[in-house]
């Protein structure tokens, strides 16, 4: 399994579900299986992953088994008001 990964921006989410496809030897299609969506879905997920819905987002990491885990960002010496 890949390592451990933060996802700060939508945009890196799509190569982390992916990898974790891959590292469990799934084509889009059986991932797709798993889950019940089509292999066109999974694939505009990875490559659009700011359009997958929460539910989808659980859906497919509790098939990859993964999670999604929230936490406060260590605070920057210069971080702005966020």
């Amino acid at each position: 399994m890949p390592p451990s990964s933060s996802v700060r921006a939508a945009g890196q989410l799509g190569p982390v579900l992916k990898a974790l496809r891959q590292a469990k030897g799934w084509s889009q299609t059986e991932l797709g299986r798993q889950v019940g969506l089509s292999q066109e879905r999974i694939s505009s997920i990875e490559r659009h992953p700011e359009r997958v819905t929460l539910g989808q987002l659980l859906t497919l990491l509790m098939a990859l088994q993964a999670q999604l885990t929230v936490e406060p960002r260590s605070a920057a010496p210069t971080a702005g008001p966020w």
